[in-house]
């Protein structure tokens, strides 16, 4: 087989294992009450504390929530999952896999953004839905 071949089944394989990295994460870190409800509350209650008493439009004030939210939501888990991996041992059996050192921070990098993505997404529906805001530029937004 040529060079070509082996190194596009090589990514392929470290793509598979991204993926699978990224699905373990989402479901042992991520869909957990206490991340789900820092991602969505504290940004709200920010939202809120911005909001009461001043007299801007709310569909001004939903870009402002929305960048809240997928801030809080990215490090609610990103920074300690690592850690809390090394305490019990799975880190370094993912390090051992037969697997690249760079599948294993794609895995876990890729599940901090489909977490942000689908959080990120409640403010913007909310706005649009509730208070009649409007994208602008969908590119900023991406």
């Amino acid at each position: 087989m040529s060079k070509i071949g082996i190194n596009f089944l090589e990514l392929r394989s470290n793509l598979n294992a991204a993926w699978a990295i990224a699905k373990k994460d989402a479901r042992i870190y991520y869909l957990r009450p206490g991340p789900l409800m820092f991602g969505i509350m504290f940004p709200f209650f920010m939202f809120l504390s911005f909001a009461i008493g001043r007299n801007a439009p709310a569909s001004t004030l939903i870009p402002g929530l929305t960048a809240m939210t997928i801030f809080f939501s990215a490090s609610s888990i990103g920074p300690v999952s690592i850690p809390m991996e090394r305490r019990v041992k799975t880190f370094e059996r993912l390090l051992s896999a037969p697997v690249s050192f760079y599948a294993v921070f794609l895995g876990k990098i890729l599940a901090g953004f489909m977490f942000c993505l689908a959080i990120g997404v409640i403010p913007i529906i909310v706005g649009m839905i509730f208070f009649g805001t409007q994208i602008a530029n969908v590119v900023p937004l991406s």
